[in-house]
């Protein structure tokens, strides 16, 4: 594994009135401490993660339709206002391409990403961040009919591969970093997300593993990136109508999710951000030492929101099993918008700490 000196990894979600903010509060924060800087995910196809892409891209496509909720009933929890429950409408052909958000966004706020790298005010070789979700995350949560998944899941496979190639046409490969969103494939595995949505079928653990980290599942999220683009798994245990939505006694579900990945890959992933838990300790943490994801960096998300001493405590634990990992907050910070500035604080201080543990 490689350990750098720039240890702090960002999930995505950064909430800001601007692209421009966003950098700005990275810049104060955490200065040079980061490989690659997201901008935020503040536009609104991408607000609220899959909320906005819900609303905004899937449930005005002509080849969906809205589903009756006296078909399918809502989940309990897990709902948000507008939200829709989708199909595949009888006879439409499914494609997504030139729909989804994440390159114009990407290329708008790359602009804003390279006038301010001019001023100073970002590190010059600081990476532009795009963050995307992998397809279970979109299907899963807006396609009511398991059975229609597989055709929806490769649309929006094919799609992120015409976003990657749109985004590559403006920024150049060595200076991106795409990073996948993977949690409610972690959430299905693990039981939680069929308890939380009535339409998701309860399958055993190792058929839904097996299918979720197979060449046949991975290889379409990469398809169309050339190597020299840094790309990065988060693999997340949900945030959303509670964290953690599927609860971990280990860390030992997301170590083996990132080994089957990354030999999926072909050993193409470069990172890999894996969450705790506030009263995460040596039995959380110890199989890490069974990782096999060769030189990728691995992000741990031990800042919980409970201060920097409890973040330095969740790290010695961890270094125990895996001496050399990079730090995070435990997901994104779209819902910590009231707190962010001293949780930010609180990461600096737990990535200066594990520097110097490092360092020795």
């Amino acid at each position: 594994m490689t350990c750098m000196s720039r240890n702090i990894m960002f999930a995505g979600g950064i909430p800001a009135d601007s692209t421009e903010e966003v950098y700005s509060l990275l810049a104060e924060a955490v200065g040079d401490r980061a490989i690659s800087w997201p901008d935020g995910e503040n536009t609104p196809a991408r607000l609220k993660w899959i909320g906005g892409v819900n609303k905004r891209v899937l449930t005005p496509a002509e080849c969906f339709e809205i589903v009756d909720d006296r078909d399918v009933p809502k989940p309990a929890v897990h709902d948000e206002e507008g939200r829709h429950r989708l199909r595949i409408r009888p006879g439409a052909t499914v494609d997504l391409r030139g729909r989804l958000p994440y390159a114009q966004d990407a290329i708008d706020s790359y602009a804003v990403f390279t006038r301010m790298k001019k001023e100073g005010k970002i590190p010059a070789d600081t990476l532009f961040q795009v963050s995307v979700p992998g397809a279970h995350d979109v299907v899963s949560i807006s396609f009511a009919y398991y059975e229609e998944w597989p055709v929806a899941i490769a649309a929006w496979q094919e799609a992120l591969q015409d976003e990657y190639r749109r985004i590559l046409e403006v920024i150049p490969a060595d200076e991106l970093c795409i990073q996948i969103d993977y949690c409610t494939e972690l959430d299905h595995i693990g039981g939680a997300w069929a308890k939380l949505l009535p339409w998701v079928p309860d399958l055993p653990a190792e058929e839904l593993f097996e299918r979720y980290t197979s060449l046949e599942y991975i290889g379409p999220h990469l398809a169309g990136l050339p190597e020299e683009v840094r790309i990065g798994f988060h693999i997340c245990c949900g945030t959303a109508p509670y964290y953690p939505v599927q609860p971990l006694d280990t860390i030992d579900l997301p170590v083996r999710l990132a080994n089957a990945i990354q030999a999926a890959s072909g050993n193409k992933v470069n990172y890999f951000h894996m969450p705790a838990m506030q009263d995460s300790g040596d039995e959380y943490f110890a199989p890490l030492a069974d990782l096999t994801t060769g030189d990728a960096t691995i992000y741990l998300g031990i800042e919980v929101n409970d201060g920097a001493e409890e973040m330095e405590r969740r790290a010695a634990s961890a270094r125990k099993f895996l001496p050399e990992f990079g730090v995070a907050h435990y997901c994104g910070y779209m819902w910590n918008k009231e707190i962010m500035p001293g949780l930010l604080k609180d990461l600096r201080t737990g990535a200066d700490h594990q520097a110097d543990a490092v360092a020795g």
